[in-house]
């Protein structure tokens, strides 16, 4: 492996002085260099980590030779799975693309920014230009990455954002599902006074409603194929109808308080029936399952996290719902639960095998909580120790520091003690 890794290293040093001369790579060569990272990453099977030096090695490899300034965004987009992991190589291909948001290509590369969760780039870009000059059938996209946004930065946008509505796609059922349905919940986090929000929520309700109505009398008169395919979509457009009736599709969970949470039964053997039994405490909800790759793969930061807190006001709890049966990561694989009993004993085996550190709870809602607005997992949402909801949609695997600004927020507010910044922390430790 070290021999692996020192190859890598020196291939990516040659590759950099190279670059001068180096053109983009075609889209033959980049599905070689990305199966070749595929290659590695399934032969690691259940011990893959997007931490592993071997991994990087091998991307940096796939990258040796290729200069960043020969490409475009199309290219940057089709390359982002080598890049984008690799600690040497993503600050320079970040670079490439704050430098061509200078261009006409803006808008592409400060919603790829936004993906990566490069906010404060991604806003310097995007801010000089403003919503007017983004087309209309994009603004969908813009929607969904300012919903990553904090809602410090979101409240100077409150004008803009409302006139939005104007700009609303309601003859175009496929456009009102990009972004739009997030919509109210934006203007909620972005403070936005109640009657407007309500004014909206009910213009983005009744536009879902008429293209419902619009692909079932389609359907009626369509081929076989493709009635199925209005039929589909207008089942998801009433799923999201159903969404927008919740305090998140509301706009009305950001700032109030939390939607009930029933706890069925818990890792710890604790009486705790639901959250109401933890308030005075910053409670960190890790909504999961043991199904979900990426969210036992973000295991690790989320024991950083419950370590950091040890000893203060904090509490990380998983929320997972009945699933009929427990993933295990070893050689036992999927077991299948014939009862909830037997399911909530699977899940004590898993949690000890896996060295889970924080309580595991199963929940009488689904883990996909309309509430809190959870299409994915994992989902994470952050309740203050009053009992609301001070962030919701956050990834666990998101960087430490990050999650440590937002906790030591809300327990210096509540008067409550709180550990250093990791700053602070570093400091400490190397003096």
């Amino acid at each position: 492996m070290n021999r692996l890794i020192t190859l890598a290293a020196a291939g990516l040093a040659a590759g950099i002085s190279a670059m001068t001369i180096a053109a983009p790579p075609t889209a033959v060569e980049i599905k070689a260099k990305t199966d070749a990272a595929m290659t590695y990453y399934r032969a690691q099977g259940e011990k893959f980590s997007l931490e592993d030096p071997g991994f990087h090695a091998v991307l940096d490899a796939q990258l040796n030779g290729i200069n960043p300034a020969e490409c475009d965004m199309e290219t940057i987009g089709e390359m982002q799975m080598l890049w984008a992991y690799s600690p040497n190589a993503k600050p320079v291909w970040i670079g490439r693309i704050v430098e061509i948001g200078q261009g006409s290509d803006w808008l592409d590369a400060s919603l790829m920014l936004a993906s990566m969760g490069e906010n404060d780039q991604a806003l310097a870009i995007a801010t000089p230009h403003g919503f007017a000059e983004v087309p209309d059938d994009r603004l969908g996209e813009v929607l969904q990455a300012l919903s990553q946004l904090e809602t410090e930065q979101l409240i100077p946008m409150q004008i803009e954002l409302v006139g939005l509505a104007d700009r609303m796609p309601t003859d175009d059922p496929m456009s009102l599902m990009q972004g739009w349905p997030g919509y109210p919940e934006l203007l909620g986090k972005a403070q936005v006074d109640a009657d407007t929000r309500r004014k909206i929520h009910t213009r983005v309700v009744d536009g879902m409603k008429k293209s419902v109505a619009t692909l079932e009398e389609k359907a009626k008169s369509a081929p076989e194929a493709e009635a199925e395919q209005l039929k589909g979509t207008a089942a998801r457009m009433n799923g999201t109808i159903a969404f927008l009736d919740g305090p998140a599709g509301r706009g009305e969970l950001i700032g109030y308080p939390a939607p009930q949470v029933d706890l069925l039964w818990n890792s710890n053997g604790t009486a705790m029936k639901n959250l109401g039994d933890l308030k005075g405490k910053v409670v960190v909800l890790d909504f999961w399952a043991t199904w979900c790759g990426p969210c036992v793969g973000s295991f690790p930061q989320v024991k950083e996290l419950v370590e950091y807190y040890d000893g203060y006001d904090v509490v990380v709890l998983g929320v997972t719902s009945e699933q009929g049966s427990v993933i295990f990561r070893d050689e036992r694989g999927k077991k299948n639960a014939e009862t909830f009993q037997q399911e909530c004993e699977m899940m004590t085996d898993y949690v000890e095998a896996m060295e889970v550190t924080w309580p595991i709870a199963f929940s009488k809602q689904e883990v996909f909580n309309a509430d809190f607005g959870i299409r994915g997992i994992p989902h994470v949402a952050i309740i203050a120790p009053d009992g609301k909801v001070a962030y919701n949609g956050l990834h666990p695997a998101n960087p430490l520091q990050e999650k440590v600004e937002k906790i030591n927020g809300l327990l210096k507010k509540a008067g409550l003690k709180y550990p250093p910044s990791v700053e602070e922390k570093k400091a400490t430790e190397k003096g």
